[in-house]
């Protein structure tokens, strides 16, 4: 591809982006196109119809999860390392927060890229390596505590969280209840 073919395949691509994140899959390619400053026929040329468009951008958010997931379990183990791939995972929806509709109501290929990044399991076992390191509660089990940081990542969750700041705030948020010098049930129930 021409390196103007490919400039404005990025174009395209980073005004898609914006446009879906602010009104979801509902983007046409006519707004796409001039949200870009190219012709339709450009985005045709360059990338594709509508559902090309949307499958580029799933695609690139899914391999920026996987690099997230990647160098988290680069790291030590340590709470830091989890805290910091929720932060990203928490900047990816932020960007590409619409992304879930398109992986639930998208082509099976997409699905399955998704699923092979096999993010519970992988969230569980940086769980683990955290726990051991004595800086996470003990009483959460992995599995338990993989599904509630996942799930935060769900558009209703992730819109809330975004009301305390950036995708810092969030990773803060969502892992305070796991430290370890978190009130446990128990506790919390002896204080009442």
């Amino acid at each position: 591809m021409r390196s103007d073919a490919l400039a404005n395949q990025r174009k395209i691509v980073e005004a898609a982006t914006r446009l879906m994140a602010e009104r979801g899959l509902e983007a046409e390619l006519t707004d796409i196109a001039h949200e870009a400053g190219v012709g339709v026929g450009t985005v045709y040329r360059c990338v594709g119809n509508r559902d090309q468009v949307i499958e580029t951008i799933v695609r690139d958010a899914v391999g920026q999860m996987a690099a997230s997931f990647d160098e988290a379990e680069a790291g030590d183990g340590g709470v830091e390392d989890l805290n910091r791939l929720i932060e990203r995972l928490h900047t990816i929806v932020g960007k590409y927060g619409w992304v879930h509709a398109a992986l639930i109501g998208g082509r099976e290929e997409l699905r399955k890229e998704m699923r092979a990044l096999d993010p519970l399991r992988r969230v569980e076992a940086l769980y683990e390596r955290a726990q051991a390191s004595g800086h996470l509660r003990n009483d959460v089990e992995a599995g338990v505590a993989a599904a509630l940081i996942l799930g935060s990542l769900a558009p209703w969750s992730a819109m809330a969280l975004k009301a305390r700041g950036d995708a810092r705030a969030a990773a803060a948020a969502v892992m305070g209840p796991f430290l370890a010098h978190a009130p446990t049930p128990a506790a919390m129930e002896a204080q009442s």
